[in-house]
C-alpha cells in the first residue's frame, strides 16, 4: 500500500480540452455545481488506470461504470448492460447494452469497448493484477455494437461479481490508446457519474460532474444522477489534522474512523457518525508450513488462547464484533452460520493441554510482526499478554506497511495480524490457495484438500451450489485452524450536517445516490 507524506512537492495534473481529455461542459453552472463536497483520505491514489492496479481508490468508482451494478446490500442489477442472458449449460453469457451511452471524451460506448478492456485485462502482456478475475473468461465475441457474449470453458457463477468489480470498469479503446502513458495520471475516460478534473498529487484528486449521465441504475435515486458539482477527495495524512479540518467545516467526510477519532468528535452536534458493518476481517496468521505451526495442535492451541471479546471492549472499545469464522457475516449467503458453533472458545486450560501434546509443553518463544499503526499496536499488545498466558513468549516487531508485505513475501513471519476487506468468499483463493503461495498466500498453507474444495466451489452452474461449496471450504479452515479470526472492525463514517440524504455503504458511498449540499 503506497503512503505519501503530506505535503509533497506535486505537480498539477489539469485535463485539458483534447482528443485526450473529458468533454467540455457547455452548460451554464447550476446553484448545485457551485458546490463542492470534500472527502478526507489518508493517503494518495496509486493511479486512476485501474487495469495497471489492484490498489483501487474511491474515485474510480465514480470515474467508470460497469456492466453489472450493485445494490448497497449486494445484488445484483444493471449497470451499463440493460439485461443478460445465461445459456442452459452456463457457458455463455450474453449482455444487452444500454443504448446512447457516451464516454466523458463524447464518443459513444460500444461492445467492442468491452470486449477491448477485457480482453486487455486478460492479455499476460498487459500484467494486470486482475488478470486472474477473469480467467475462466474463454471469450468474448461482439454481437452487434449493443450486444457481446461472454463464453466459458466452464461454469462461473461468480461472473456477475467480477462484472460488478472496480476492476472492470469500461474504458473507452480509443481514450486509453491515444493517451499512452498518460492514461491514468492525467487523463481517466469512463462513462460515470463523474469526470476527471485534475489530480494533483499528494494533495488532492477533483472530480466533476457529468452533467449528460442518464443512465445510472435504477435502484439508485434518480437513476444515480448526480447533484453535487465536483467531489474533492483530499489527501491529509495525519489522523488529528483530517478530525481538525472535519470539525473546522474544510472537509466534510472522513471515513474509516478509528475509535480514538469517533471519541474526539461525537458530541459535535455538527458531525453524524454512521456505523455499519463491513466486508473486512482482521485475523492473527503463521506460516503453515513451518515449526511449531504445521503442527494443527499448535494452530488449535492459538485459537482457544484468544479472548476475542477483550480485545473488542479494550481495543477497539466495542466498535468491532468477535469473528468465528473466515468471512465476515454481512456476506450473508456465503458466510457459513456454522462458524461460532464449530469455532474455537476461549480457554487457556485447553490452550495449554494442546501445546503439551504437540510437545511444546514448557512454552515457545515467537515473534509478532504487524504494521506500525495505532490500532494494530494495541491489538500486538494485548496478544503478547494473552499468549504469555498459555506459556507463548512473544516479540513485537512493528513495520512500515510496504517493509511489512516485503517480509511477508520473502517469508521470514512468525506469528503476524493482517486484515482484508472484500465482498465475495473468493478471497478465501486469493490467501489460501496452493496456486497463490507464496504471496499473497502468506499463511503458506499449501493443501490438497482446499484447493480441491475450492475449485469445486467455482466451478459448479448455479449460485446456490456455489454458496454451498464455499461453506464446506470455511467448515475445513475451521477444523484445521489454519487462522486465528479475531475480529470485524466496524465500519464508521463521519459526516458534517451540510451533506443531505447521505446514504450508508459498506464498501465506498454512492454520492450520485441523490447526496446533496444544503
Amino acid at each position: 500500500m503506497n503512503k505519501w507524506m503530506y505535503p509533497l512537492l506535486v505537480a498539477v495534473l489539469i485535463v485539458f480540452i483534447s482528443g485526450c481529455s473529458s468533454k467540455a461542459n457547455k452548460d451554464t453552472k447550476s446553484k448545485d455545481e457551485k458546490k463542492a463536497l470534500v472527502i478526507a483520505y489518508d493517503r494518495d491514489a496509486e493511479t486512476l488506470n485501474h487495469i495497471k492496479t489492484s490498489d483501487y481508490h474511491n474515485a474510480l468508482t465514480y470515474i467508470f461504470d460497469k456492466l453489472v451494478s450493485r445494490d448497497n446490500d449486494f445484488n445484483f442489477h444493471p449497470g451499463l448492460a440493460e439485461k443478460w442472458e445465461t445459456s442452459e449449460d452456463g457457458l455463455k453469457w450474453t449482455f444487452y447494452l444500454k443504448k446512447n451511452v457516451t464516454f466523458h471524451d463524447g464518443s459513444k460506448l460500444t461492445a467492442h469497448d468491452v470486449k477491448w478492456t477485457i480482453d486487455t485485462i486478460k492479455d499476460p502482456e498487459t500484467a494486470s493484477p486482475a488478470q486472474s478475475e477473469f480467467e475462466p473468461i474463454k471469450e468474448i465475441v461482439v454481437e452487434d455494437d449493443h450486444t457481446l457474449s461472454i463464453l466459458l470453458d466452464k461454469p462461473y457463477p461468480n461472473l456477475l461479481f467480477r462484472l460488478s468489480s472496480t476492476a472492470a470498469g469500461i474504458i473507452s479503446k480509443d481514450a486509453y490508446e491515444k493517451c499512452g502513458d498518460e492514461y491514468g495520471s492525467k487523463y481517466a475516460i469512463g462513462t460515470g457519474p463523474y469526470k476527471l478534473k485534475e489530480w494533483i498529487k499528494g494533495d488532492k484528486i477533483v472530480l466533476e460532474k457529468n452533467p449528460d449521465y442518464e443512465w445510472g441504475p435504477e435502484w439508485m435515486e434518480n437513476n444515480g444522477k448526480p447533484l453535487i458539482g465536483e467531489i474533492v477527495m483530499k489527501m491529509i495524512p495525519e489522523e488529528n489534522l483530517r478530525m481538525m479540518e472535519l470539525e473546522a467545516g474544510n472537509v466534510h467526510i472522513v471515513r474509516d474512523l478509528t475509535p480514538t477519532m469517533m471519541g474526539s468528535i461525537e458530541k459535535n452536534a455538527d458531525i453524524e457518525i454512521f456505523t455499519g458493518g463491513a466486508p473486512r476481517l482482521g485475523y492473527l496468521a503463521f506460516p503453515t508450513d513451518k515449526e511449531p505451526f504445521n503442527d494443527v495442535k499448535v494452530r488449535r492451541a492459538l485459537n482457544h488462547a484468544i479472548n476475542k471479546k477483550e480485545i473488542i471492549d479494550h481495543v477497539f472499545r466495542g466498535h468491532a464484533e468477535v469473528a468465528h469464522g473466515y468471512l465476515p457475516p454481512i456476506l450473508k449467503e456465503e458466510y457459513y452460520e456454522g462458524s461460532e458453533k464449530d469455532g474455537y472458545e476461549y480457554n487457556v486450560e485447553k490452550a495449554k493441554q494442546l501445546l503439551k501434546e504437540a510437545g511444546y509443553g514448557d512454552g515457545l518463544t515467537l515473534n509478532l510482526a504487524a504494521e506500525n499503526a495505532s490500532n494494530y499496536g494495541r491489538l500486538a499488545e494485548v496478544l503478547q499478554a494473552q499468549l504469555l498466558e498459555v506459556g507463548i513468549k512473544t516479540d513485537i516487531q512493528l513495520y512500515e506497511s510496504s517493509s511489512y508485505t516485503d517480509m511477508l513475501k520473502e517469508g521470514k513471519q512468525e506469528l503476524f495480524l493482517r486484515m482484508y476487506g472484500w465482498q465475495n468468499a473468493d478471497i478465501l483463493d486469493w490467501f489460501l490457495s496452493s496456486k497463490q503461495f507464496p504471496f499473497p498466500n502468506h499463511s503458506r498453507w499449501q493443501d490438497q484438500k482446499t484447493d480441491d474444495l475450492i475449485q469445486a466451489a467455482e466451478q459448479v452452474p448455479t449460485w446456490e451450489e456455489r454458496v454451498k461449496g464455499y461453506h464446506e471450504v470455511q467448515k475445513y479452515l475451521i477444523e484445521q485452524a489454519v487462522w486465528v479470526p479475531i475480529y470485524i472492525p466496524s465500519n464508521s463514517i463521519a459526516v458534517r450536517k451540510e451533506v443531505q440524504n447521505f446514504k450508508f455503504d459498506p464498501i465506498a458511498p454512492d454520492y450520485n445516490d441523490g447526496v446533496y449540499m444544503e
